[in-house]
């Protein structure tokens, strides 16, 4: 498994997300994203960019130039981290609801 296949799979873990909707946010399908994630097959810049739009990190992280991979969200609660990740991945109502709910 290569670095950043390795990357795509942890994060896409952290965010409790299925290989399915990883591949529709990237525009690819299922086969393919675990292809990527097993090292079988290597992203391109275009592919990679859309890795780090749908992942919420940056591409640097996902190539191994960088240890953090949220280094654009600085001095942020954990919980506006939260909501401000749903929100960037397309998930507008769950952003809105843990604003709601916010204790």
């Amino acid at each position: 498994m290569s670095l950043t296949g390795q990357r795509i799979a942890k994060r896409r873990a952290e965010l409790n997300m299925t290989q399915e909707e990883l591949a529709t946010l990237v525009g690819t399908n299922q086969k393919q994203i675990s292809r990527y994630e097993n090292g079988h097959n290597d992203p391109t810049g275009e592919v990679l960019s859309k890795f780090a739009k749908a992942l919420d990190t940056t591409v640097d992280w996902l190539v191994g130039m960088i240890d953090d991979p949220t280094p654009h969200i600085v001095d942020l609660t954990p919980d506006e981290q939260e909501v401000i990740s749903a929100w960037r991945r397309g998930e507008k109502y769950k952003a809105i609801e843990l604003i709601v709910t916010a204790h």
